[in-house]
């Protein structure tokens, strides 16, 4: 069974009432979940975590849910954490198909670097009108 609703800004009754309808009929429920996309095909499934947020146990069910989404469907299952004021990004690969695409050594970036990687998973440059100072978003 899912865990209690603990934010209560979700439909928090619907969540309660889920619960009624028995153990057999188990939810998960992951925080930020993003499908990226190019030119209306998906490319990969990434959960965002804030770097406050409780560290996830990615042999949960929340997250097996999720590698096995992936799998499925075909896209690399990335969580990705990030700092406050996103000057880092840092990637967990959650199936084969993610490993494959992120090397150990490239699991912590700067935000320029994760937008890069973002449109190297496209096939695609970071485009001129997206511009950087330094590592950072110009904003």
């Amino acid at each position: 069974m899912s865990v209690d609703e603990r934010s209560g800004w979700r439909d928090l009754g619907l969540s309660i009432r889920h619960r009624l309808w028995g153990h057999d009929c188990p939810i998960v429920d992951i925080d930020f979940l993003v499908v990226e996309y190019d030119e209306k095909k998906p490319i990969a499934l990434v959960e965002y975590k804030h770097e406050h947020a409780k560290n996830p146990n990615f042999d949960d069910a929340n997250y097996t849910t999720l590698k096995t989404l992936g799998d499925w469907a075909g896209l690399p299952v990335f969580n990705a954490r990030y700092a406050d004021d996103y000057s880092w990004f840092k990637l967990t690969p959650l199936n084969a198909m993610a490993e494959a695409r992120l090397p150990p050594e490239h699991r912590m970036m700067t935000e320029r670097q994760y937008v890069d990687f973002l449109y190297w998973l496209r096939g695609r440059l970071i485009p001129p009108e997206v511009q950087f100072d330094g590592e950072r978003l110009r904003t």
